[in-house]
């Protein structure tokens, strides 16, 4: 990642961004716009804070996802 250099002017930079779009129920987005706003942040920042704390979970516990191994099951004859 290169250097974030802040030449005085202006919110300062964020870092390397990627955008991730997706649909949801008009009610959802209306209940994310309003908390986002009660809390004083972006539908963007409130959106991003929520699938971090997620993904950091789901990150932790990836091992367990893919080590699922098969019952020691018997073949009655």
């Amino acid at each position: 990642m290169s250097a974030v250099i802040n030449r005085g002017g202006g919110r300062p930079s964020k870092g390397l961004r990627k955008y991730i779009g997706f649909r949801t129920q008009a009610k959802t987005a209306e209940d994310v716009q309003m908390i986002a706003a009660a809390k004083g942040m972006t539908v963007t920042d409130y959106v991003s804070s929520a699938v971090d704390r997620s993904l950091r979970e789901d990150l932790a516990l990836l091992g367990h996802f893919a080590l699922q191994e098969e019952l020691p099951i018997r073949i009655a004859s």
